[in-house]
């Protein structure tokens, strides 16, 4: 690995590990409560449950990733480790891009699918702010969209799981050691 300088600190900030974390924590909710809601009976009260179980945690990834991105832009960030080959760091580049934008419409195209359809979006109770028109007769489009988008996301978090996994016991280069 690089050797830390000021610039390239070792690990990454202690706020950006956190919110990392975090995110791991809210996402695993989302990915739970997601395909259970949608596979119980509408008239079924826990549906409702879980259906504002899990916008509220939409709400909360949407603010945490905000939050990390302020963060993020802000920080120095440490180097990847030297023993990576020039096509493993462009594909951590573009799959960090592939998870922020992923974790950026995830949650987006769900507040505008529950607006499409007339229903609201609320923290916890708390009714927020209605950021797209009811549509008549939109359909199940909006709904597939943020479905085919969440396994794309859980998908690519698999992969990069599967990065760790591999650069820690194959190589031998413990990149999660800078994110704990």
């Amino acid at each position: 690995m690089n050797n830390p300088t000021p610039e390239t600190p070792e690990k990454y900030p202690f706020p950006l590990r956190i919110l990392h974390w975090l995110a791991v924590a809210g996402f695993t909710v989302l990915f739970i409560t997601g395909p259970i809601m949608v596979d119980l009976d509408k008239t079924d009260p826990l549906r409702a449950d879980l259906f504002g179980l899990h916008k509220s945690f939409g709400v909360i990834a949407i603010i945490l990733l905000i939050a990390r991105l302020r963060v993020r832009w802000r920080s120095a960030l440490p180097a990847l480790p030297a023993s990576l080959q020039d096509w493993e760091a462009k594909l951590a580049h573009w799959g960090h891009r592939g998870l922020y934008a992923l974790m950026i419409a995830t949650p987006i195209v769900g507040w505008a699918d529950s607006n499409f359809h007339g229903k609201p979006v609320k923290l916890f109770g708390i009714p927020l702010p209605k950021l797209f028109p009811t549509i008549e007769d939109i359909g199940t489009t909006p709904g597939l969209i943020h479905t085919v988008l969440a396994y794309t996301l859980l998908g690519l978090v698999a992969v990069h799981v599967t990065a760790v996994v591999k650069h820690r016991y194959v190589d031998k280069a413990d990149v999660l050691r800078r994110m704990v």
